[in-house]
C-alpha cells in the first residue's frame, strides 16, 4: 500500500495480520507498487540481470511476497516479509 499527499511524495507500507501499518520506505514522487511471488522476483531478477541498461537485482529468500516500489524516479527497491525476524527486509532493487 503507498500513502502520501496527492501530488507527490509519501511513504510505503505493508499491514501485518492485526492492522499494524509497517513502513516500508519513502518515496519521492507518485507512487508505483508491484507485488511478487518468489518466483516472479527470480524472473524479473533475470531480466534486469539480462539488460543493458539496468542494473541490480532481487534475490527472495523466503516463500512470501516480494514488494517492490520506485523510490524515486529511477531507483526501485524491493522488500520481502521474513517469517524468522518477523518484519520485512529489503531484498534487492534496481536502478534505469
Amino acid at each position: 500500500m503507498a500513502v502520501g499527499n496527492r501530488d507527490a511524495g509519501g511513504r510505503y507500507v505493508a499491514l501485518h495480520q492485526d492492522a499494524t501499518a509497517i513502513q516500508l520506505g519513502t518515496f519521492s514522487r507518485k507512487p508505483d507498487l508491484s507485488c511478487y511471488t518468489p518466483a516472479g522476483a527470480l524472473k524479473l531478477n533475470q531480466s534486469i540481470a539480462e539488460s543493458a541498461t539496468i542494473q541490480g537485482g532481487i534475490a527472495p529468500r523466503w516463500r512470501t511476497t516480494v514488494v517492490c516500489g520506485f523510490v524515486d524516479d529511477t531507483t526501485a527497491v524491493c522488500w520481502q516479509y521474513s517469517p524468522a525476524d518477523t518484519r520485512f527486509v529489503e531484498v534487492g532493487g534496481w536502478t534505469t
